[in-house]
């Protein structure tokens, strides 16, 4: 009996051991990280793990991350990061309402009853990714240039394609988007219910390497963005598009992806509430509109084809300027 227990004994502080061990490193670790960082890029008010003697609890306080030549600043009152001491590749991340994202022009806060990120890693030393997922409800966006945008729920996941090289599968659900009630009232004369009632995406996207340790090396690029389908719904408009995009010459995107809209007669109406075009311009373009769909054998349907082609992007017969650059 007296082994068992002397067993028992050094099996716990054989064990308290590693978790003050590796408690220690991470909180050293994320400290040297922000210390590295250029000034005005990284800043915290304080960093402390708990958790023993199973978990690894890290808070990070008041974090502040920017991008000074971008005028953007994300901060929070918090960070809080979780990882199970005996599977520390498996990380989950929570972050609270009252996150800043401050732009050149306006900051947006960020008020959320839940905001839950999960990242994992392959075990090994190099901690390749093979899955992220972030999971929000009750989301409301506000903006000091007056508007407001609410979020019922978002799932956002990337998960590592083992069937090819560098490639993870993209997705994305977005339900119960609350437009910003300005946009709302200047379409009140349409039908359109108050509620977009989903945003989607599934997609694949390979890389020139693997997102891992060794990423700040080997500066993985998107080499191939492959659309299985996007897709919005909101009342009588109905928007997809599928599609493949390849990195070519100098990181020009080349490929096509096809656009499908049902309900397209509602679109100037919309692109004016939002102030993508002005009043006099809305019957230009819905003309040139009923010209594409009458191009595709269905007034009821305009499907156009975005094309990137030697550097240059076109939507149908419309130059819209240089083609996006994946690198």
């Amino acid at each position: 009996m007296r082994a068992l227990l002397a067993l028992v004994l050094a099996a716990s502080g054989l064990w308290t051991g590693y978790w003050w061990v590796g408690a220690s490193s991470v909180e050293t670790a994320v400290n040297q990280w922000f210390a590295a960082q250029p000034a005005g890029m990284a800043s915290n008010s304080g960093v402390a793990v708990q958790g023993i003697p199973n978990r690894f609890d890290l808070t990070v306080t008041a974090p502040v991350l920017a991008d000074p030549a971008a005028g953007i600043t994300w901060s929070a009152p918090f960070v809080q990061v979780y990882a199970m001491t005996w599977k520390p590749w498996h990380v989950i991340a929570a972050l609270p309402t009252g996150q800043v994202i401050s732009l050149p022009d306006q900051s947006v806060t960020i008020a959320s009853s839940k905001i839950i990120g999960s990242l994992m890693l392959h075990p090994g030393t190099s901690l390749a990714m093979t899955e992220t997922i972030i999971d929000a409800q009750g989301l409301a966006l506000t903006s000091d240039a007056g508007w407001t945008v609410g979020i019922d729920k978002a799932l956002v996941s990337t998960r590592e394609d083992a069937t090819r090289a560098f490639s993870y599968r993209l997705g994305l659900q977005v339900a119960g988007i609350t437009p910003d009630p300005g946009l709302m009232q200047a379409l009140a004369a349409t039908d359109l219910p108050p509620q977009i009632a989903e945003i989607h995406l599934d997609a694949h996207a390979t890389l020139t390497a693997a997102l891992d340790r060794f990423a700040a090396e080997t500066k993985p690029k998107l080499s191939v963005f492959e659309l299985t389908e996007a897709r919005i719904n909101w009342g009588a408009v109905k928007f997809t598009a599928t599609g493949k995009l390849a990195a070519a010459a100098m990181g020009f995107a080349d490929g096509d992806i096809t656009l499908r809209v049902e309900g397209w007669r509602l679109l100037p109406t919309i692109l004016v509430a939002m102030g993508v075009v002005k009043p006099d311009i809305a019957p230009t373009v819905e003309r040139m509109m009923e010209v594409m769909a009458q191009q595709g054998g269905d007034l009821q349907v305009l499907t156009m084809v975005l094309k990137c082609r030697d550097g240059v992007m076109t939507l149908g017969p419309l130059p819209l300027g240089p083609a996006p650059r994946f690198f």
